[in-house]
């Protein structure tokens, strides 16, 4: 579909100014003859004949007034904008530089020698969409907090974006689908619907500080997650099964080798099961000051745990949870309907899931591109 020609104002009195200044300054600079192109007295030297005197305009460059060529470098610029905004690009004809079978194939590497890296990666994807939404965090400690031990994660990023020509973005969207799918997740919808052309961009996005809560001085967990691509109700609250996955560390939160759930490496409704079968069993968890976290000036002072007994172990385990993550699920009574059917019905947490998960590493960018199996050619070269 052909778009209007938007050239702005500005730009449209500069290509005026231009024409009625070379046209003065063509009356000025010489008189035509014909279809011929008379030079002043002024130009050439003083004993050429008048046979000499006299060019093509269309050939010869000598005689060109400055203005006309500034103008025809307008008239280029102008060209380009107007093509840019006039000609439509079918995006399904377009072909990545890329085989998304090979970097899953990477990929699947990877989280076979360091499973630990799947969890990390679905953190990743949610602290790029989370920034590209324009949430900040309070101060430097809890900024360095939320980027605090993902070394190892950049350098799987880095390699993926060297070897298969990736945008950053690309790869870490990659990386997140590739987790839900090691992790045994839902992620059948979200593979086959992923789309590529993420751009990297190092701008500055405004911070959305103003929509912290006034008791508390924190983005409420709806507002954030409403924000990640507008996720309904269902769908956040099926995205929070992503707490259900990984472990906390003392680097980052000052405690280490505890989990959400007991099971680290299993992305499941299980997560709605276990907070609904310990709800009355919360107490507060107060973090000791150790070694390993002394890093950190502010020890979390909002998290809850429970020691419940994981899988077939007769041994309790501690499980720890964000007082907010709780009470959001929990108390707030369409999100604990939510969490109830959830529990309940593994259909419809998967199909709410791989919804969210899919606005969630596709928020913000502006135009993405169905992926199409690129040419062995353009793969080979």
């Amino acid at each position: 579909m052909w778009r209007s020609l938007r050239m702005p104002h500005a730009l449209f009195s500069c290509c005026t100014s231009f024409c009625a200044s070379a046209s003065t300054s063509s009356a000025h600079a010489g008189e035509t003859k014909g279809s011929r192109f008379r030079s002043p007295e002024s130009v050439g030297s003083s004993t050429g004949s008048s046979q000499q005197r006299e060019a093509n305009p269309y050939k010869s460059w000598e005689h060109l007034n400055h203005k006309w060529l500034l103008m025809m470098c307008v008239g280029c610029l102008a060209g380009g904008l107007a093509a840019g905004q006039v000609v439509d690009v079918d995006d399904n004809t377009l072909r990545p530089p890329f085989l998304k079978e090979s970097v899953f194939a990477d990929i699947a590497k990877t989280f076979e020698f360091r499973p630990d890296l799947a969890a990390t990666s679905i953190r990743v994807a949610f602290i790029l969409a989370a920034r590209r939404a324009g949430f900040a965090t309070d101060n430097i400690d809890e900024s360095c907090a939320v980027v605090s031990g993902l070394e190892d994660i950049a350098g799987v990023l880095r390699q993926l974006s060297t070897v298969h020509g990736l945008s950053t973005e690309d790869a870490a969207s990659l990386l997140a689908v590739a987790a839900v799918k090691f992790l045994k997740g839902p992620c059948d919808v979200i593979e086959s619907n992923w789309r590529w052309g993420r751009n990297d961009t190092d701008t500055t996005l405004p911070r959305k500080r103003q929509l912290a809560e006034a008791d508390s001085g924190l983005i409420a967990l709806p507002t954030i997650l409403e924000g990640l691509g507008g996720l309904s109700d269902e769908e956040s609250v099926a995205l929070m099964a992503c707490h259900g996955v990984g472990e906390f560390h003392e680097h980052v939160s000052g405690i280490d080798g505890v989990s959400h759930i007991g099971s680290q490496y299993k992305l499941s409704n299980d997560y709605y099961k276990f907070l609904l079968a310990n709800e009355r069993r919360f107490f507060e968890l107060e973090v000791p000051r150790t070694e390993e976290n002394k890093a950190i000036q502010r020890l979390p002072k909002d998290f809850v745990c429970v020691y419940a007994n994981v899988g077939k172990k007769q041994k309790k385990r501690q499980c720890v949870f964000n007082r907010r993550e709780v009470e959001a699920l929990l108390r707030n009574k369409t999100w604990r309907d939510l969490t109830e059917r959830y529990a309940t019905d593994e259909a419809a947490w998967a199909a709410a899931f791989q919804s969210a998960f899919t606005k969630m590493i596709e928020c913000h960018f502006k135009r993405l591109r169905p992926y199409n199996k690129p040419s062995e050619q353009t793969h080979s070269g």
